[in-house]
């Protein structure tokens, strides 16, 4: 284990200097600029997730099952969103820098890299706390038993469990630090250059992949993806492989290290951190959504009203009904394929471990490859001339197939991800039974497998759900003309700045958003109780 891991992290270091010396001047300084954003915001948030993953994972506190499901639920809010909440707070004209700036102008808190880095960290804190749950969880407590024998809880927790645990949570850091990578709305309203930011912008133009006089762009993107995605795929290799490692000792189910009484420091620290997700980019939104403005025309002051913010909540979805209709619409189709797709590579690569392992690459490193890259892939896949011999595919161009098949390509990975624990563990005695009775391999999949493991069935489709809905950088390339999903159109809005109508509609995706990611986590608790 100790070498695949070594292994892992070597092919990490392999590709990323790879790419900086093949990527030249400008591609390998818009890599190092996401590296500056992204690996600090990737630390912060696994530092601030840090006392909610240990007080879930090593104390028995009242609340970490609900806890849990909080974190799930926040998990899933698209990033531009949570962005709005925090940018109602400390941005421009956010209430934070008004509350200092007295009758001076008011200038948001978060500029630059820096203040892409903290989008990123907040935004993150949520993953990286169930991250920081696994991390810890991947460790065989018996050795935290024996060590409890000589020496107090503390000094164990810090000598063994963080020593065990050292490894998947630097993997944690690495993928959080890829999927912030992958990303461009923080980027794009602060105006940071990064590598994704760039590609956008390129492909937008028309000028990516080797237009121009630049013509080893071609060479330059692959390297920078190659960077990232086997950056990830050795990071997910890493922490996969220490919560699938079999434990050489009997005493794998024994309870190990477990704070009794929580420490209260500890305790309240978590409290602090999950209310602070929640309160400050939720009491923001709700800020406002219900500011009119009052006074005499000389002096106008602005003023919280709960009703203005109730009216605004309850008209959002029919002003941007086109826009929801639009993602929802999209998003059910994506996600009844991504569904679908991701159910038929796990069961055709089950008990095939060479399969197996090729799959979960290949899905990794489309998980981490930079949206607008795919974007930009589906695009040159439809867009063929008339004299191609496959011209007919062209008729696809423009059109929601288009979107469709790019969210498809970065959402099938998210729903293997959720099914594939589930169709592992499906008993071989049921199958073998219904193989000797003559089914084939797709009729046991549909027949006995499915009613089984619906519920992780509908996990899935929930999830993919989400994701597609909340899905921006490769929908804002690929996207028709005409109606704009509701992710286009927010970020559309979000550039002149977070009013009550941009508010408002955030403010119903987050309501959503949490009721869609509790109730994955009630179908995924559902799961473990039906095995």
């Amino acid at each position: 284990m100790q070498q695949k891991s070594m292994m892992a992290w070597l092919a990490w270091g392999v590709a990323l200097g790879f790419a900086l010396i093949v990527a030249g001047e400008r591609v390998g300084g818009l890599l190092a600029n996401s590296l500056a954003v992204c690996l600090p915001a990737a630390a912060a948030a696994l530092l601030l997730a840090g006392p909610v993953a240990v007080v879930i994972s090593r104390t028995e506190v009242r609340g970490r099952g609900p806890a849990v499901a909080l974190l799930a639920a926040m998990a899933l809010v698209p990033l531009h969103v949570v962005v709005a909440g925090w940018l109602a707070a400390i941005g421009d004209f956010g209430w934070g820098p008004a509350l200092f700036a007295g009758d001076g102008p008011v200038r948001g808190w978060v500029a630059g890299r820096s203040g892409a880095a903290a989008l990123h960290a907040v935004a993150a804190t949520p993953l990286a706390a169930l991250l920081g749950v696994a991390a810890l969880e991947s460790i065989d407590r018996r050795r935290e038993e024996q060590a409890l024998v000589e020496a107090p809880r503390r000094a164990v927790f810090f000598k063994v469990t963080l020593s065990e645990a050292a490894p998947a949570l630097a993997a944690a850091v690495i993928l959080l630090a890829v999927v912030a990578a992958t990303e461009i709305a923080v980027t794009d309203l602060l105006r940071v250059r990064t590598f994704a930011e760039e590609v956008y912008t390129q492909a937008a133009a028309g000028t990516l992949l080797g237009v121009g006089e630049d013509s080893g762009g071609a060479v330059r993107l692959a390297a920078g993806v190659a960077a990232m995605a086997l950056a990830a795929a050795a990071a997910a290799a890493v922490l996969v492989g220490r919560l699938a490692a079999p434990r050489e000792t009997p005493g794998r189910d024994a309870r190990g290290l477990v704070f009794r009484p929580a420490p209260r420091l500890l305790a309240a620290a978590a409290a602090v951190v999950l209310v602070l997700l929640c309160a400050v980019p939720v009491g923001s939104m709700v800020r406002t959504a219900g500011l009119v403005v009052e006074g005499s025309p000389g002096r106008p002051e602005r003023v919280w009203r709960p009703a203005k913010a109730l009216a605004a909540v309850a008209a959002a979805p029919w002003q941007q009904r086109r826009e929801l209709t639009v993602s929802l619409t999209l998003g059910g189709v994506v996600a009844t394929a991504a569904t679908a797709a991701a159910a038929g590579v796990v069961w055709g690569v089950r008990r095939r471990p060479a399969a197996e392992r090729l799959a979960a690459g290949a899905l990794l490193v489309l998980a981490a490859t930079p949206g607008p890259v795919v974007g930009v892939v589906v695009i040159r896949l439809l867009n063929r001339p008339l004299d191609s011999p496959v011209w007919w595919i062209g008729e696809l161009y423009g059109t929601w197939f288009a979107p469709g098949l790019a969210q498809l390509l970065r959402i099938t990975p998210i729903a293997a991800l959720v099914l594939w624990p589930a169709l592992r563990a499906t008993p071989d005695e049921l199958l073998d039974a219904a193989r000797v009775d003559g089914a084939g391999r797709l009729r046991r999949l549909v027949s006995i497998v499915a009613p089984g493991v619906w519920p992780s069935l509908a996990a899935a489709w929930l999830t993919s759900l989400a994701f597609s809905v909340g899905e921006l950088p490769a929908t804002l390339l690929t996207a028709p003309p005409g109606w704009s999903p509701l992710s286009v159109r927010l970020l559309s809005l979000l550039h002149y700045g977070v009013e009550d109508r941009v508010a408002a509609i955030c403010l119903v995706l987050t309501l959503g958003y949490a009721a869609a990611g509790l109730a994955v986590a009630r179908l995924l608790h559902a799961r473990g109780d039906r095995r």
